[in-house]
């Protein structure tokens, strides 16, 4: 293991964290965490911090194990678009820092090449902690920065206006109309 910091957390202590959250120590937190450290050295941790992951795979754990986003709260946006990119930005000016794996930095990394690509891995999957040093000492050639501006209305902090469904009688946001989703037949799920 490594005795550096990663988002200003002793990098033992986040390890800890990520597997407490987690559920496992995963590759992919560490290449999260690496990039929530350069974007958040522009966009720094506030309340007006936003964090929008670009997969549903491991970005979502690391930005709420190393900052203040959270699904719950909002300020963590998930889009399921399976590229392992993510922004941070700030909610009042809008502008913030986007930051994604370079393709073709990979393969200039067998270890990692092995890991991220696991089609064309001949052998096991490497292990976390042979990982965790290439990916480090990787991190200038791996992580792509960008600056952006945020545009979209996911993005436009509203506050919610609740009501109750003239169906069922349960609490929802009006925005979904008249009545909740789930009345417009939108449910994940059937009454047994």
């Amino acid at each position: 293991m490594t005795s550096q910091t990663i988002c200003g957390m002793d990098f033992e202590q986040f390890v800890y964290d990520m597997e407490d959250f987690h559920g496992a120590r995963a590759p992919g937190i560490i290449v999260g965490a690496l990039m929530l450290d350069t974007v958040l050295e522009k966009v720094p941790e506030s309340p007006d911090l936003v964090i929008t992951v670009e997969t549903v795979t491991c970005l979502p754990d690391a930005a709420q194990v190393l900052t203040s986003c959270t699904t719950g709260n909002g300020r963590l946006k998930v889009y399921d678009w399976g590229k392992f990119a993510l922004t941070a930005s700030n909610r009042e000016t809008m502008q913030g820092v986007r930051t994604w794996v370079i393709a073709d930095a990979v393969a200039k990394w067998p270890l990692i090449n092995d890991w991220f690509n696991p089609a064309q891995r001949k052998g096991d999957s490497p292990k976390f902690d042979d990982l965790v040093p290439v990916f480090f000492e990787a991190r200038n050639d791996l992580i792509g920065v960008r600056d952006v501006r945020i545009v979209g209305e996911d993005h436009v902090f509203k506050k919610k206006k609740t009501g109750i469904c003239e169906k069922c009688g349960e609490s929802y946001n009006l925005r979904c109309g008249p009545v909740c989703s789930a009345c417009q037949g939108k449910a994940y799920y059937l009454p047994s």
